[in-house]
Order: structure tokens, then sequence, then C-alpha cells
């Protein structure tokens, strides 16, 4: 038989777990979109039969040399979270916000409305910022620096383990 406090101690615990827990559950069940990019849309599972985009970053550099940057080293990101970020961008997933920054409402009147805009429109900033990043790392008179910088956009079909570097299109940036 338990004492009066193990009792009181099982009680306690038992009242705290229940405590954190309902919050905690009912959060899982009915907070589902609190933001555009909320964790559930990224970390569905999808189909592996599906297809899937994905984007190269490539820089030219001042030498002439064409060259592959991985933003992840640039941003100090995980890689899953920055190529997310990529395509939300080129989704123009910022621009649907209910009250946009100023400069986002600017390019909906310019363009006529969130349907309109083309693919990726601030796809050139994000790129402007990255090649700004890698040219930090490396002294003025370098070689290596970048003077354009790339992003192209391929897209595996899905369903054969071939096929996998259809292009679909390119930004670049001249710096």
């Amino acid at each position: 038989m338990k004492s009066q406090s193990e009792r009181r101690w099982v009680i306690k615990y038992s009242i705290l777990t229940i405590a954190l827990a309902l919050p905690l559950l009912w959060s899982f069940r009915w907070v589902r979109n609190y933001y555009p990019a909320t964790v559930w849309d990224m970390m569905l599972a999808s189909d592996l039969e599906t297809r899937r985009r994905y984007c190269v970053l490539r820089g030219e550099t001042v030498s002439g040399k064409t060259i592959e940057i991985r933003p992840t080293e640039l941003v100090n990101a995980t890689y899953a979270r920055t190529w997310t970020m990529v395509n939300f961008t080129i989704d123009n997933r910022s621009l649907s916000l209910p009250s946009p920054h100023p400069d986002n409402a600017v390019l909906l009147n310019q363009f006529g409305g969130v349907g309109r805009l083309p693919p990726g429109v601030r796809i050139p900033d994000l790129l402007n910022a990255w090649a700004n990043l890698y040219n930090k790392r490396l002294p003025g008179d370098s070689p290596d620096r970048l003077k354009a910088i790339r992003l192209d956009q391929y897209e595996w079909p899905g369903g054969r383990y071939a096929d996998y570097s259809n292009y679909l299109m390119s930004w670049r940036k001249d710096l």
C-alpha cells in the first residue's frame, strides 16, 4: 500500500501531466495554419511517384568560370529549409499574405494581382543577397568573385529513376 505522500505525488503529477498535455493536444488538433509557410505545409508526406521540382544555384566568376554554389553554406541554414524558402519564393507565396509588405503591395498593383505575377518575381532579390554574401567572403581583387548568379529550376516527373533533369526555367542576376 502506498503512503499518503506517495499518493499526493501521483495526484500532483497526474494533474500536471493533464495540464500540459491537453493544451498541446488541442493545438495539434485545431491550430493548423497560423502562417503562410506553416510546418504542416512543409512536412506533409507525399507520394514518391509524384513529380519533384528542384533548383541548382550557379555563379559566373570574374575569370569566366561557372561554379555551383551551396546556399546553405552562405546562410548557415539547413538544406531543406533553404530550398523550401526558394520554392515558396518561386511560387510567390509571400505575396499572397492578407497584409503584404509595402514593396510587395507595389508589385501586386503593378502586375494586377497575385494571379498575374510571373513565377519568382522576388527571386532576383534573393539572388542578389546570395551573391553579396558569396562575394563578401573573398578579397576585392579575387578572380573567384561573382559577376553573375543564376538559379536553374529542374523537374523530375516521377515514376522512373531517369529523366530527373528536365529544365524548367532560370533566373539570372548580373552584378
